[in-house]
């Protein structure tokens, strides 16, 4: 799987580098890929929270510890951490 937060690292350096930039740029895409990689990286769940959200889903979606939609729980794992 491509690392894109290291590419546009690469990216970013490679551009500072060609152009000599020794001031901050203005450049709209420059300042948007630095802050991009100043926000912490993504933190997959816990082993913890997934069985949390199980849990959640197994006693909400049956009510009776029947068995768990797996559908259901894969679309309430994406909408927790899907964006990350």
């Amino acid at each position: 799987m491509t690392d894109f937060r290291a590419l546009c690292a690469e990216l970013l350096a490679s551009y500072e580098d060609t152009f000599v930039i020794s001031e901050p740029s203005d450049d709209p895409l420059v300042q948007q890929a630095r802050a991009a990689l100043a926000q912490p990286e993504p933190q997959e769940p816990t082993d913890d929270e997934l069985g949390k959200l199980l849990y959640y889903e197994f006693t909400t979606s049956t009510g009776h510890g029947e068995r768990v939609d797996a559908m259901g729980f894969a679309r309430a794992v994406l909408a927790r951490w899907g964006d990350q």
